[in-house]
């Protein structure tokens, strides 16, 4: 169900004017399962950035981090000042970094990428190889500037072969599995 932007509006409206009239705000969530506790549904609380590279040139050390909040990545340096998050120390075997900011001190694992394989095709009809018979021009014909009855002729051949040999191939890929099962 599609909702429209002027009705999320409106109901943000309706939840910002009930707030300032003081009216109370209900303790159930409407987002949650009728049937599900407020306390189950709250969750623990993820940390506000996710430590997602290193990069080590020579000595140095870089740091990569996600905000999801914002949206946005940074890199940091080891004990590098100015930036709103310092790295304090980094565990190369356990791929941990201890990270300060915001008041709090967080030790955060290097986030585990997520790869999936594709889904192998299913009934896809192998190329047909045609070895005997030339191959057809690839592109279309040169444009010949003014031409004579001969030339579109000519033009207009080559087009119905085509259609000829497209619709021949769409043939063979439509009766080729019925042979097979």
């Amino acid at each position: 169900m599609k909702v429209s932007l002027v009705f999320r509006w409106a109901v943000l409206g309706l939840a910002a004017a009930s707030l300032e009239a003081g009216l109370p705000v209900s303790p159930v969530s409407p987002f949650q399962a009728p049937d599900q506790p407020a306390a189950a549904a709250a969750t623990t609380e993820s940390p506000p950035i996710e430590f997602r590279g290193v990069v080590v040139i020579g000595s140095r050390q870089q740091f990569g981090f996600f905000d999801p909040a914002k949206r946005q990545s940074f890199w940091v340096g080891l004990n590098e000042a100015g930036a709103d998050y310092r790295v304090t120390r980094y565990e190369a075997d356990t791929e941990t970094a201890t990270v300060e900011g915001g008041g709090r001190t967080l030790t955060l694992a290097l986030h585990k990428v997520k790869i999936a394989s594709a889904p192998a095709p299913v009934n896809v009809a192998p190329p047909v190889a045609n070895f005997g018979a030339a191959s057809p021009p690839i592109g279309p014909p040169p444009v010949v500037l003014n031409p004579t009855p001969a030339d579109e002729a000519k033009r207009l051949e080559a087009i119905a072969a085509e259609v000829r040999r497209r619709r021949a191939l769409r043939q063979q890929t439509v009766t080729t599995p019925e042979k097979t099962q």
